[in-house]
């Protein structure tokens, strides 16, 4: 008995030890996919359905949108059908594990919060809708602002961000919207103040 409990003892320990160094990661894995991967990089089925042209909006509108009942592969709501743009202030942000830039925008007259993301290069496929333009605006971010890590780091700088409807069902991450709607991926960024822009 004595046996199995310094065993159990011994595994807890690993676990315990294992858990920080597996959050606290100073690179992002190289873990992409998942089943609304497609979606998160704009290189679905249904990527050409989205109206490229900007279509004004607000954090605020978009947390009044009522959300799908299923969230499926297909793009199949009006949110996830435009490209979508806001003036907001880009709080924080931080590196994921699948090297996504995560931004947590705010908008300062109604205390809303909102995420939106950036894809990583090496996530991106050749396929993907306006590559070229996602990966400059990511290139944009981190050229301007401070270097991000795993952790949240402040940013605090003004921007007019645009970015394609995206619904996700998991609302746990800090700033996530209760309906689950995101701008994902980030198709287009305008610094105009913070980040050195005056």
């Amino acid at each position: 008995m004595r046996l199995v409990l310094a065993a159990t003892g011994a595994v807890a320990a690993l676990v315990a030890v294992a858990i920080p160094a597996r959050a606290h990661v100073a690179a992002p894995g190289p873990e992409c996919g998942g089943t609304l991967w497609r979606l998160m990089t704009l290189s679905d089925a249904g990527k050409k359905s989205v109206k490229w042209t900007v279509t004004p909006t607000s954090v605020p509108d978009i947390a009044k949108l009522p959300p799908p009942a299923r969230i499926t592969t297909a793009r199949s709501t009006t949110f996830q059908q435009n490209n979508w743009q806001v003036t907001t202030v880009i709080e924080a942000a931080r590196i994921a594990s699948n090297g996504e830039l995560v931004l947590q925008l705010f908008d300062v007259p109604t205390s809303t919060y909102m995420n939106a993301y950036m894809p990583s290069p090496d996530c991106l496929p050749a396929g993907a809708r306006g590559r070229g333009q996602l990966l400059a605006a990511r290139s944009l971010f981190m050229k301007d602002c401070p270097a991000v890590t795993t952790r949240w780091q402040p940013i605090g700088a003004t921007a007019q961000l645009s970015g394609v409807g995206f619904w996700n069902p998991v609302k746990t991450t800090a700033g996530a919207l209760k309906n689950g709607a995101e701008l994902r991926p980030v198709t287009g960024l305008k610094i105009t103040q913070g980040c050195g822009h005056f």
